[in-house]
């Protein structure tokens, strides 16, 4: 929190970044992102704040002046197949980057703060520049023709990062990287605040388009603070969520863990209930993204004074809907001697779903996307008895996310089950779920089954031992916090859904 002493201080110069995710752009209307909300919401006559939008992969061409609706018939025709092929494979991802870059390097002045925001591949896009800026510097004013220079540098060190053991090239990598570094970029750059709605691509690290990569490890975090909000309900096997906190991943070599502050919460909902897209149903009161969206902005206003960002706008949610009773607004949504509107209110709010029918998208998207979840050609990291395990095969068929043991969820989730907006199918398992169990051997489902058992043991030994550390506190016992959890909440501040 702010201390007395940040008043005195003069504010700083910010440099505000915002990345849409793949298919976003303004709409003008409920169904805009948390991206977009975040961005009206800047105080747009702040002459020391600066300011940078860039709609999502596949929603424009790159150099081409006007969009698919206008132009001759073969423009239009040509614009509509680039854009598909860009949402599926992120053609364009490169041009998104070094784009965000270039506005730094535009408006970058000694002691800015740089703040930058991103929604799914806009999220991956905003955290592979932070790694960027991190990793290889700024490049001067002016010197734009080094650009792509410094992009090769950086992309060719990003494959081999990961590599264990590392060989000669990759060595040679990161030591032409650093005198790169050296020779032309601005060193002591990195990002202030990098805020992230359920980023997806690779897991623990970045992964550059066509080379793809995952990886049990964990890199340095690019930016002083870090916060992510990520999707429960989420089952697409091309969204699996790029996580900084995982339970026992190993860090790269050199990789300083312990420079960021970071905050990653789990919250209800898919991955547009979380970063924002859907619009409002019938008698529905909010969106379920508004919820992560209010609590970026709560993370913001913790910031020292004199470093927060200048925001404008009414609150996310309306006065009326925030019960005196309750610390935090979102109990309140879902009170159930709210009639008559309740039992509509529940319906409404259930988390979209785009491998199930009539959750949200039609019939056709939903069996396209079943395509991915059959074919056991992509591979993916899976939770399995506390370690990331690369796998192909069985294919995902539709299988929900595996949560981290010591994963933080937000109390809404909490809030939703005890208004009977969500089922107890519908709660977080952490620690990692079971695959699919069709096409599977015998002998496999039998080791799952004694996985289940062995996860289930550690969470409920996480659980007493939790139950013990806040009896110590209570009792005024000094502990010692051993979690995984770099957000200064340790340990008890990683809770289940279950509470007492």
């Amino acid at each position: 929190m702010a201390s007395p002493s940040d008043q005195d201080q003069p504010k700083k110069r910010r440099l505000v970044l915002c990345f849409d995710g793949t298919g976003n752009k303004f709409l003008g209307n409920e169904s805009d992102t948390n991206i977009i909300k975040i961005y009206e919401r800047l105080n747009r006559e702040d002459g020391d704040q600066f300011h940078y939008y860039q709609p999502g992969i596949g929603t424009y061409v790159e150099h081409q002046s006007s969009n698919s609706s206008t132009g001759n018939l073969w423009t239009r025709i040509k614009s509509k197949i680039i854009t598909t092929v860009d949402q599926a494979v992120g053609t364009s991802f490169v041009h998104h980057v070094l784009a965000g870059y270039r506005f730094i390097m535009r408006y970058y002045t000694e002691g800015d703060l740089i703040y930058i925001f991103g929604f799914s591949r806009g999220a991956y896009t905003a955290r592979f520049l932070s790694e960027m800026l991190f990793s290889i510097g700024l490049l001067s004013r002016g010197n734009e023709e080094m650009v792509r220079f410094a992009w090769d540098t950086f992309s060719d060190y990003q494959r081999s990062r990961g590599n264990v053991p590392q060989t000669t090239k990759d060595k040679a990598h990161k030591v032409y990287m650093d005198k790169f570094k050296k020779t032309f970029c601005r060193p002591e750059v990195e990002v202030y605040f990098l805020g992230l709605f359920d980023c997806v691509n690779s897991v623990g690290q970045f992964e550059v388009p066509f080379f793809s990569k995952s990886f049990d490890s964990v890199a340095t975090p690019p930016a002083k603070y870090i916060r992510h909000a990520i999707s429960i309900h989420e089952r697409r096997l091309k969204f699996k969520p790029a996580l900084f906190l995982m339970d026992d991943a190993e860090p790269c070599p050199g990789v300083d863990l312990q420079r960021s502050q970071i905050k990653e919460v789990w919250f209800a909902g898919n991955h547009a209930d979380v970063g924002g897209g859907w619009p409002l149903n019938k008698n529905q009161r909010h969106l379920l993204s508004d919820t992560p969206l209010e609590w970026m902005l709560q993370e913001l206003k913790t910031l020292p004074k004199h470093e927060q960002l200048d925001l404008t706008s009414p609150p996310i949610v309306e006065d009326e809907m925030r019960p005196t009773e309750y610390d935090t607004w979102f109990f309140g949504l879902f009170r159930k001697h709210r009639e008559p509107d309740y039992k509509s209110r529940v319906k409404t709010q259930q988390p979209h779903d785009m491998l199930a029918f009539g959750r949200g998208v039609g019939f056709m998207a939903v069996l396209n996307w079943w395509i991915f979840e059959v074919l056991p050609f992509f591979t993916r990291l899976e939770l399995e008895d506390g370690k990331w395990i690369p796998r192909t095969w069985p294919p995902n068929l539709g299988t929900p996310r595996d949560i981290p043991l010591h994963a933080t969820i937000h109390p809404s989730v909490g809030a939703m089950f005890r208004a009977g907006v969500l089922s107890i199918h519908q709660m977080p398992k952490l620690g990692g779920t079971d695959g699919p169990a069709i096409l599977l051997p015998l002998s496999t489902m039998a080791a799952w089954g004694r996985q289940r058992d062995a996860r289930e043991k550690r969470a409920a030994d996480a659980k007493l031992q939790q139950q013990q550390q806040q009896k110590d506190a209570k009792a005024g016992k000094v502990q010692t916090n051993n979690a995984r959890a770099w957000d200064n909440l340790g340990y008890t501040g990683a809770k289940s859904w279950a509470w007492d």
